[in-house]
């Protein structure tokens, strides 16, 4: 179960559903100006949090004609490595392509380095935010800074989104500040919030995930409702907007709009936690480099910029999911003073990402170039694309017709979000909790997945539960639906009544 966070319901008054254009992006009140403040959210602890005596002046060492006598780093003539080799995979009708580390490349891997992480995979990231955002690079200073609602934006690196995403939560939440998160929500970020006594606000998911309509409600009633009026405004917000884990809903670009609307109006950060976003399953037909993708939020702040300004959203995104795993190598985009905060926190914890895997990565996304990179990512989407067509249709087939669950078909991500279908404890419990029945049950039975309660903020009985289409065989997964639909049927023989009917 997820841990205990303090959680805020604020009980909007009805349902109104999302419907595309409840809300006018270009029709809020103008602002006084158009420059974000990125600067303004930070925690105290950011501002308490000093600088690194010797990682500040690391910059000063690439100044030409400089000696430095500043770190302690070990001497390269040390190393016992010559080079790295990597073989790729083969590409088309090509033979494996060996990548080799040597040289200053080396040294850079394995010599402390930068805070952000390697700067030529820093500088290649950040080539691919311009091209698939459509965002100018804008530097502290530079001549685009403040031109027309443009601010400072930059890349910084990780060890994993997840390393990012907490020294962030870090960097913005004193205790007792608000954030706001979709419901269900990725579970993985909790122990953090509980952990800086933030309070958590949920607003309701659909099949695009985050309503903007109870979105609206909660912000719009927030002095007059009795579970919000003492709280502060909310300083920021969570979303997955890509293939969500673990609901697998994919916001389309207005309810985006809609979203960031709300956040421009009532002053509030978006942290936009994307790590699907490569992995969605629509136009996969067209060429992988020409066809439109999906905006982010980050590139939607360009819209309206000259009124609002930007500098906004925070971006996170995983090179996990689409190059491998155990690099740990995540990267975050956004307003330079929040990503300077971050950097401070890497400086103090861990000094910097691992150079090894940052120059490996490198060395393969410079190998490809933004072509390559973009027709890969295409290649691994069409793998779990496959993969999620099986998996539906065994349980449309085994979980469907059997009326044991029923679920939102996810157009991105790895995941199937399921509702089963369970008696409740009583009259007052209109659905079942798929706890006990998924931690025990149907262990025990041979099957294991994630109870839905992991991802409820407030730890709220849930009848959902996740299960993911990314590794299982796809032999065996007619026999694990087999397995949970019987678990489940046993339930209603146990409770001594009649399976209802889906609604």
């Amino acid at each position: 179960m997820s841990p205990t966070a303090q959680v805020v319901h604020a009980n909007p008054s009805s349902h109104l559903g999302d419907k595309v254009g409840d809300l006018n992006p270009g029709s809020e009140t103008v602002p006084k100006a158009s420059r974000v403040d990125p600067a303004r959210f930070l925690s105290q602890a950011s501002h308490d949090r000093p600088a690194s005596a010797i990682r500040a002046l690391f910059p000063a060492e690439a100044i030409p004609g400089m000696l430095s006598l500043l770190a302690g780093k070990p001497n390269p003539e040390t190393f016992p490595f010559e080079s790295i080799s990597v073989n790729i995979k083969p590409e088309a009708e090509s033979g494996p392509t060996q990548l080799t580390i040597d040289g200053d490349d080396l040294v850079t891997a394995l010599q402390y380095g930068a805070t952000a992480g390697i700067p030529k995979l820093v500088q290649w990231i950040t080539q691919l935010q311009v091209h698939m955002h459509t965002r100018e690079v804008v530097t502290p200073g530079s001549k685009l800074d403040g031109v027309a609602g443009r601010s400072p934006w930059r890349v910084t690196t990780g060890n994993g989104s997840q390393d990012l995403l907490n020294k962030t939560f870090d960097a913005l939440l004193n205790p007792g500040d608000v954030i706001l998160v979709e419901s269900p929500v990725y579970t993985g970020i909790l122990p953090s919030l509980v952990m800086l006594k933030a309070r958590i606000v949920p607003v309701v998911s659909d099949d695009q995930g985050m309503m903007s309509s109870r979105l609206t409600e909660i912000l719009e009633n927030w002095d007059s409702n009795a579970e919000t009026a003492g709280l502060p405004r909310p300083k920021c917000l969570y979303t997955t907007p890509t293939g969500a884990n673990p609901a697998g809903t994919t916001a389309s670009d207005d309810r985006k709009r809609q979203i960031l609307a709300l956040a421009r109006q009532h002053d509030f950060l978006i942290l936009e936690d994307d790590p699907y976003y490569y992995l969605h399953f629509g136009g996969l037909d067209e060429d992988a480099v020409t066809r439109k993708r999906g905006k982010s939020y980050w590139g939607l702040e360009e819209e309206h910029r000259e009124r609002w300004g930007t500098g906004r959203v925070v971006r996170f995104e995983s090179f996990s999911k689409i190059l491998a795993a155990g690099l740990r190598l995540g990267f975050a985009t956004g307003p330079t003073e929040i990503l300077d905060a971050v950097d401070a926190n890497t400086a103090m914890s861990n000094l910097q990402p691992s150079g090894v895997p940052g120059v490996m990565a490198f060395k393969l996304l410079n190998h490809w170039g933004i072509p390559g990179f973009l027709r890969h990512v295409d290649s691994v989407a069409r793998y779990y694309a496959k993969r999620r067509d099986n998996f539906e249709a065994k349980a449309r087939q085994v979980l469907g017709e059997s009326g044991v669950a029923q679920w939102v078909t996810p157009v991105a991500g790895m995941f199937l979000w399921l509702k089963l279908n369970l008696p409740s404890s009583g009259p007052e419990e209109p659905e079942g909790d798929s706890f006990a029945l998924i931690s025990d049950k149907a262990k025990a039975a041979g099957v294991l997945a994630v109870p839905g309660v992991a991802f409820i903020p407030d730890g709220s009985k849930t009848c959902y539960v996740r299960t993911s289409f990314s590794i299982i065989e796809e032999k065996d997964v007619e026999e694990a639906f087999c397995r949970l639909r019987d678990v489940v049927l046993a339930a209603w023989k146990e409770a001594g009544k009649p399976m209802r009917p889906l609604a």
